[in-house]
């Protein structure tokens, strides 16, 4: 499945209103020291989702918009008074594998209408998009036991740390898995009979959600590895399942890569994560909720979910507010968005008036300098700006080659580029270490979390931070150019990057290039920029813009300076002679703002392609920039289709900023072992003092 498919998939189900479920429920093995937590981790988890709120999943089911259900079905503790809970304990906790069945028949079928009936509950209250995560001591085992049954696969293949256990408990997991399947003998080709023998109650239970969603044509997104082995017993009761799921990462369990070999499926992400409280999926969500519009709705299309109100830096009123006062209906109350509008305005006009999307026009200052430009309004059909403002700067060739021979030249950012802050990054690694989760189980967030910490020398770097994102074009692709020649032209790139990026509410920027001119002169033009924007902008996402139809720059580029193994194909300090000539000044002046950029301290996310190639080549020439680049394509998994890119420009570079987000929504919003009192490892890397 490619990230168009993807995307399509979730859009068909309209606008979304999602519900992360929260399935807890212990497991009898958990006494074979199979895990690094006591068994009481559990029940304290489910008290910090409900009192504390100070887990994984609050967090990441937040940062989707998504309401959060907890449910206990089987969790060794009387905990029915928690607030909140939603309580269908089946059992305390389910019969120990490795001395028979987990389960009984009727224990099974529970388990999975449980699900059934919360989703049933869920669709007539409006949900459609179902992100589903679990919590219970030795549950990685139990999915280990599960996947290696229905796989019909040697254990060894699929089973992994879980919560980061230390060589002598893998060993011992190891050794418990291969008992289970000896005595209880599962039959690879019977749901229920694995999850009777081998199973969990809150495997059951995320099984039924599937299935019920899949029945009314509702998505489910699965997180990591509990979830998918969860979507293997769904696939045996209802192959069909698979056409209603959306994989959202590739974890840090073996056994995860194994089950979604067997779907088939392309994960968005490549995270590290090993957390199953829907961290992946409520990322993937959040991200899939931008993609539907800017895949799915073509700028020249109607779209036909709300519009965001998203508010600029100088608090401007929303386009709803907006619309309003042009309208002289500012006062007129209980008109809080564009439905309300229109509704308005049929009930007291007849339908003489009406709201027309039109696109957005964009326009130079006089002194070439950033300028937003907002669209104008008719007077009778108000017009909806499809994008929001773009800033733009023209490449002026006697301005910036007159103080290209500055003080500031390229060896300057050399010789003065700063340092990370190595004492930021330990403290807070350290006070990552301390939050209510397995060691490191946030995978790659918590290195970028880190790698923030140390650009801006704080222990625990705020998560609400301004973003910008900055293209470089050719002169033929500017605004100007393309209104010049409308008819022949098959995309408006910067229309399209500017829709991409404010749709991430990003600042959108674009430096428009002369190919003709001076590499020299271009970088110049490029740092000014760079400058510009980085100073009180602590995260930029950086592309260029190209017809890629027409300069297929990303096939060139590979083409010029790449072996067929992705290794570099010329020197670095000769890297710029061999890039193709139409397209060496915008090398200069996308070099030019990434130095600039990192000398003022601030993270760069660069995009996929052409971009990625320059960043890999000035990391060499210029090591000490490599700390402040985070490539997107690291973290994100694009499938190709016949060559064709899939997406707008800057895309994987504005999903990259949004995983910078998640990343330090999880430093700064989650709680520690000591404040929520949950009990903490015993065992592993996480074993630390309470």
């Amino acid at each position: 499945m490619t990230f168009t498919e993807m995307t399509l998939r979730y859009r068909n189900i309209g606008k979304t209103k999602k519900c992360t479920f929260i399935f807890c429920a212990d497991h009898g093995v958990a006494k074979m020291n199979v895990s690094a937590y006591p068994q009481t981790t559990t029940a304290g988890m489910v008290k910090n989702y409900l009192v504390d709120k100070g887990a994984a999943a609050n967090v990441f089911a937040s940062f989707a918009n998504s309401d959060l259900v907890i449910v206990d079905v089987g969790v060794n503790a009387d905990i029915s008074k928690l607030p909140g809970l939603i309580d269908r304990k089946i059992s305390n906790g389910t019969n120990n594998i490795a001395e028979g069945a987990a389960m009984t028949l009727a224990q099974a079928k529970q388990s999975i209408k449980i699900g059934r009936d919360l989703v049933k509950k869920a669709v007539k209250a409006g949900y459609n998009c179902f992100l589903i995560g679990e919590m219970g001591i030795a549950n990685t085992t139990v999915a280990s036991a599960i996947t290696a049954a229905i796989l019909e696969i040697n254990p060894k293949k699929v089973t992994g740390r879980g919560s980061n256990i230390s060589d002598e408990r893998l060993k011992n997991k190891l050794k418990i898995i291969r008992k289970a399947l000896k005595i209880n003998e599962p039959d690879p080709e019977d749901a229920l009979d694995v999850l009777c023998k081998v199973g969990g109650f809150e495997f059951g239970a995320m099984a039924g959600v599937i299935l019920e969603a899949a029945k009314s044509k509702r998505i489910t997104i699965l997180d990591g590895f509990n979830s998918s082995a969860a979507a293997l017993l769904a696939d045996l009761i209802n192959p069909d399942v698979s056409e209603y799921l959306i994989a959202s990462h590739i974890g840090r369990e073996i056994g995860h890569l194994e089950i979604i070999k067997y779907f088939g499926f392309t994960p968005l992400f490549t995270l590290d994560l090993a957390l199953g409280e829907a961290v992946g999926s409520s990322i993937a969500a959040r991200v899939l909720d931008n993609l539907a519009y800017t895949y799915v709705c073509d700028p020249e299309d109607n779209f036909e979910g709300d519009l965001s109100d998203f508010k600029d830096d100088n608090e401007e009123e929303t386009i709803v507010t907006n619309l309003l006062n042009q309208m002289g209906l500012g006062e007129i109350p209980d008109i809080n968005s564009i439905d309300d509008l229109e509704n308005y305005l049929e009930e007291n006009f007849d339908g003489d008036v009406q709201i027309e999307e039109v696109d957005l026009d964009f326009q130079l200052s006089d002194d070439n300098r950033f300028k937003p430009f907002e669209p104008p309004f008719s007077t009778q059909n108000f017009n909806i700006p499809r994008a929001y403002p773009i800033m733009i700067r023209e490449m002026n060739s006697e301005q910036d080659e007159m103080i290209a021979a500055t003080d500031k030249t390229f060896n300057f950012y050399l010789e003065t580029m700063p340092e990370l802050k190595l004492g930021a990054m330990d403290k807070c690694r350290e006070y990552l270490d301390s939050l209510t989760k397995p060691k490191k189980s946030l995978g790659l967030l918590e290195d970028i979390a880190a790698q923030f910490a140390g650009i801006a020398n704080l222990k625990r770097p705020s998560n609400k931070l301004r973003r910008a994102a900055l293209a470089f074009t050719n002169f033929e692709n500017s605004p100007r150019e393309f209104e010049k020649n409308k008819k022949n032209r098959r995309h408006n790139l910067p229309l399209e990057f500017s829709m991409t990026a404010r749709t991430f509410t990003m600042k959108v920027f674009l430096g428009v290039v002369d190919s003709k001119h001076n590499p020299t002169v271009a970088f110049n033009f490029g740092r000014t920029i760079g400058e510009e924007i980085s100073f009180g902008i602590p995260i930029i996402a950086i592309t260029e813009l190209t017809d890629w139809i027409v300069d297929r720059i990303d096939e060139k580029f590979a083409a010029a300076l790449l072996n067929k193994d992705g290794s570099f194909k010329v020197a670095p300090e000769e890297f710029l002679n061999h890039v193709p000539k139409k397209f060496r000044c915008l090398t200069g002046a996308i070099i030019g703002a990434m130095v600039a950029a990192a000398h003022n301290s601030t993270f760069i996310v660069v995009d996929s392609g052409a971009v990625e190639i320059i960043a890999r080549y000035l990391e060499k020439i210029c090591p000490q920039i490599r700390p402040f680049i985070l490539h997107a394509t690291e973290l994100i998994n694009f499938d190709f289709e016949a060559g064709q890119r899939i997406g707008y420009d800057g895309e994987a570079a504005c999903i990259g900023a949004e995983i910078v987000e998640a990343a330090l929504t999880a430093l700064n919003e989650m709680k520690t072992f000591e404040e929520t009192n949950v009990d903490v490892a015993v065992d592993g890397a996480g074993v630390q003092k309470k």
